[in-house]
Parts: C-alpha cells; sequence; structure tokens
C-alpha cells in the first residue's frame, strides 16, 4: 500500500514537472489527479495556479503599443446611448459565459479563474454573473455542479446559486447565449455591460466551445454569435474572450454592432489565460473607469502572469480592438488584398506558432513532453505503469498553420505597395492597446485568415462569411488560397526581434532566473 502511495504521489509530481517548462506551460493533471491535489491547498496554489507575488526578485517588462492618445478619459454615463432605464445609475454588470469544458475536466482551470473572481471581493454597484456549462467534472473545490449547468453571481459571501432549475446546456446553441444575455440584463439591468466568452477558441472558422457533452465538432460560430447578440436589446461596453486565437479580421468585424470594444488574445493562450483579480478590484473601485484603463489593466495582468509564472506562463499577446474603427480596417484590408492578391498567393503567410496549455489538441507540448518522460521516470519506477496512465498521449504536432493565421500588421510591413501604409495605419488606429510577453513578438494584435492549401479549412471558413453577411466577392476571393502551387512559406524569424520595433527593445534575458 505504501509502495502505490508513493508511487502515485511521484507520478503527479513528475506530471507537474513534465508539463511545466519554461517554453511549454502545463496544462493541468487529468481528473484523478487533479482531485487528489484538491485536497491539500498548498499543492493546489502550487501546482494549478499561482497568485502570490511573481516569481523572481523583480518582475521582467512586458511589451506594449505606444499610447495613441486617443482614447475616452472616463465612461460617459450621460450621453451613453444606450442606457437601460431601469438600471442603477452608474452600475455595471459582467455576464461570463463559462464553458468550463476539458479545461475544467483536466485541470481545474475554470475553478481557478472563478476563485480569482472572488478574490477581487464585491461591489453593490458591480453584478459579477457566471454561467457554468460543458464540463463533465468541475472540482469539488467551489461546489459546482457536473450534472447540470448553473448560473451564479459573486455576492458579499462569495460565489452565490441563482439559477439551479437550467438543465444541462449546450453553450455551442445560440439560443443558450441568448437566454444567457436577457436572463442578465432582466435580472441585473445596469448601464453598462460586459460580455466574456470562456473556454477554448478555434478563430473563425472553427469558432467558440468544445462542450464536453456535444459532439467534438460542435462549436458556438460567428454567425451564432451574431444571432444572439443580434436579438438581445443589449449593446456590450466591451466583449471579451478568454479563449485561443480569437482576435481575428473575421469575428471583430462581425460583430462591430454589438460592442464597442473587443479584447482578444491573437495567439493560443496558455492555462493561465486572464487573470481576473485586478481588473475586478479597479472596477469595483470606479464603475466609470474607461475601458481603455479598464482594458490596459487587464492585459498587463495576464502578459505579466504568463511572462512570471515558471509553471503555467507561456508565450502570450491580448489586444483592447476598437470597434468603431473596424468598418475602415475592414475596407483598406480588402483594397490591399485584392491589389496584392499576387503576393499573396506567391508566398504561404501564415505563420508557425506552436499551441499552448489553452488550446484543443495539445499535441506539440505532450509530444515534447513525451521525449523527457523516459529519464525522469527512472528516477521514480523499474516498470512500464506510467505508460498506461499516460497512454492518451499524442505524437501530433499542432500548429498554428493549421488555422492559417497570419498577422496583419506584418503582410502591411512586409508587402510593398501603394496600400500598405494605409494599412498599417488602419491597424495603428483600431488597435488601441497590446500587450505580449517577451518571446512573443511575432504577432502584433490582429490577424487575417487565408486558406493556403487547405480547402476544409476554405469552406467551413466560407459557410460561416456567408451566414454572417459577409461579401460574396472576397468569399470567392478566398479560394484562390486553396489551390495555390507556392510551396514557399514565408520566414517571419527575427520579425519580432529584428524587424518590429514598435514593442520596444528585445529583452533576450532568462525571464525564468535560476530555479
Amino acid at each position: 500500500m505504501r509502495k502505490t502511495v508513493f508511487k502515485f504521489t511521484a507520478l503527479t509530481a513528475a506530471a507537474c514537472f513534465l508539463l511545466s517548462g519554461c517554453k511549454y506551460s502545463y496544462f493541468g493533471l487529468p481528473g484523478l489527479f487533479y482531485e487528489a491535489v484538491d485536497a491539500t491547498e498548498d499543492i493546489l496554489e502550487d501546482s494549478l495556479y499561482y497568485d502570490g507575488d511573481y516569481y523572481g526578485e523583480e518582475e521582467t517588462d512586458i511589451w506594449t503599443w505606444p499610447d495613441s492618445g486617443d482614447h475616452d478619459d472616463t465612461f460617459d454615463w450621460d450621453t451613453d446611448e444606450h442606457d437601460n432605464p431601469d438600471a442603477k445609475p452608474g452600475s455595471v454588470t459582467v455576464m461570463v459565459y463559462m464553458n468550463g469544458s476539458t479545461l475544467e475536466t483536466e485541470g481545474g482551470v475554470a475553478t481557478a479563474d472563478i476563485s480569482e473572481m472572488i478574490r477581487a471581493g464585491y461591489s453593490e454597484d458591480v453584478n459579477v454573473v457566471i454561467q457554468t456549462m460543458g464540463t463533465k467534472y468541475w472540482s469539488e473545490k467551489l461546489g459546482i455542479a457536473s450534472n447540470r449547468s448553473q448560473t451564479y453571481v459573486i455576492g458579499e459571501d462569495g460565489l452565490e446559486l441563482v439559477r439551479d432549475d437550467l438543465g444541462q446546456l449546450d453553450c455551442t446553441k445560440a439560443d443558450t447565449l441568448y437566454e444567457f444575455i436577457q436572463y442578465c440584463a432582466k435580472a441585473y439591468p445596469a448601464d453598462r455591460n460586459i460580455l466574456i466568452l470562456w473556454d477554448h477558441g478555434g478563430g473563425p472558422a472553427y469558432g467558440f466551445g468544445w462542450d464536453e457533452f456535444q459532439d467534438d465538432w460542435e462549436n458556438l460560430s460567428i454567425d451564432e454569435m451574431r444571432k444572439a447578440l443580434k436579438n438581445c436589446s443589449v449593446h456590450f461596453d466591451f466583449i471579451g474572450m478568454d479563449c485561443c486565437i480569437m482576435s481575428c479580421l473575421e469575428i471583430t468585424y462581425a460583430l462591430r454592432d454589438y460592442c464597442d470594444y473587443m479584447i482578444l488574445s491573437e495567439d493560443f493562450e496558455s492555462c493561465l489565460g486572464w487573470y481576473y483579480t485586478g481588473w475586478l478590484e479597479a472596477l469595483y473601485d470606479n464603475t466609470s473607469i474607461s475601458t481603455y484603463d479598464l482594458g490596459k489593466i487587464l492585459i498587463d495582468d495576464m502578459i505579466r502572469k504568463n511572462e512570471n509564472d515558471r509553471f503555467n506562463g507561456d508565450r502570450s499577446i491580448l489586444a483592447l480592438v476598437d470597434e468603431s474603427k473596424m468598418d475602415k480596417l475592414w475596407d483598406v484590408w480588402v483594397e490591399f488584398a485584392y491589389e496584392n492578391e499576387d503576393a499573396l498567393l506567391a508566398t504561404n503567410f501564415s505563420q508557425q506558432m506552436e499551441e499552448t496549455g489553452k488550446g484543443v489538441g495539445l499535441g506539440a507540448r505532450r509530444a515534447h513532453a513525451d521525449l523527457r518522460l523516459n529519464d525522469l521516470m527512472d528516477l521514480f519506477f523499474d516498470d512500464s505503469e506510467i505508460w498506461d496512465v499516460l497512454e492518451d498521449i499524442s505524437e501530433d504536432d499542432v500548429y498554428m498553420s493549421d488555422y492559417c493565421i497570419t498577422d496583419l500588421m506584418g503582410l502591411a510591413y512586409f508587402i510593398e505597395s501603394d496600400s500598405s501604409e494605409k494599412l498599417i495605419r488602419a491597424v495603428d488606429k483600431t488597435l488601441l492597446y497590446v500587450g505580449a510577453t517577451s518571446d512573443n513578438l511575432s504577432l502584433t494584435g490582429i490577424s487575417v485568415t487565408l486558406p493556403y492549401n487547405d480547402s476544409d479549412l476554405y469552406y467551413e471558413l466560407a459557410d460561416v462569411l456567408d451566414r454572417s453577411g459577409y461579401d460574396d466577392e472576397y468569399i470567392t476571393w478566398l479560394k484562390k488560397f486553396c489551390d495555390t502551387d507556392s510551396d514557399s512559406s514565408f520566414d517571419w524569424s527575427g520579425w519580432g526581434e529584428d524587424f518590429w520595433n514598435e514593442w520596444g527593445e528585445y529583452d533576450n534575458s532568462d525571464i525564468w532566473g535560476e530555479w
């Protein structure tokens, strides 16, 4: 019995170490391991999320865009055209559409983020409403049910259950999102509304979701988001997506009529995702804080956490997008795209970025962990029991190029044409604030999807764009990328370090310090 306990403990420690390197962030312990670790609070804090001081003697600098100076200084309650007559003056409702999915089942990641929300405290003027869905095994830490969806609010005493009769909702349906927004607007009317979609993200073609109770390919697509938002009587101050690879032109343009701003990640996110305590504290302290200032706190906190957390952090980027500029940016992009068709088709501009902790497949990191597994297991085992436990490890690598994601500013800089400078300025005006870890300078905040040699991606994307009201000419034009014969891929290496200089001087130091 003692030998079994020792092996289990060693296996747990090894799993933590395996999946927590500087370059590959720790995704989370699979079900059984998580519940065992959950029983010991000190171990939980170290292995799943860290909320103390940042590691190391000094924080490593993060890179941000220069302040353009054209953002609002305060939220203007008097002139807001979307005022709700039933709302308390100065009130805010934050709606968190939380599909815990595999992130919670395998690692308790949703529980960690809800804990961050609770840690921020409470304000009578701010309603934080959380709907839990799509997760087969919620941690017992907060008492959230696994066999049904529930709605909670952050109250004076912490997490308070307000709806327990929802059944098991499908988070990938437009009706589910619509009903949640309508419920929040009626039960918690506010002058200012914020919507956050929490889970996996798959870009414009594959949307949001991966509900564990649904088919693997079911998702909440852009057009379904539009349907839910259009039928609601709520306009959002900002819509945020705590998800991978959702900061793309196709999404920001499609949702421009339903919010003033968006906060999105162009890259894959680590299991840390957003850090919720800081920006909620700022909102509690001042409900009229400008979205620019609130977004800056949110972005800076996320980047610092990922920069300095040696166990869970990973390469990260997050952008605050001004939706009022989106019509202009779209028009400028289409002009640039058509003018430079030959250059775009001659070279594959998709960027190869390895998938990290909050991604769907986790293949690249697990394959990397597999390479280190033999040496580590020799320390604890003289048999092959470990392989029975980790039999689901995949050798497949997953890259951002599988989603054909290309940085918009990068294209504008590297393709010389009459419209290049115009596109650079349009992107610069649209991105109010961007933060990135020091190892993620190859991205600048927002991407575009060009389906190079990928017919499957094209038809998925074309279907979504068509249902979202995109121009037929542009959708047809995108098909040319499926048939391009070019085998040459653009070399993005060095772009962030040597060419792109908006982030500031690149810091090539060891951000992790000594072990």
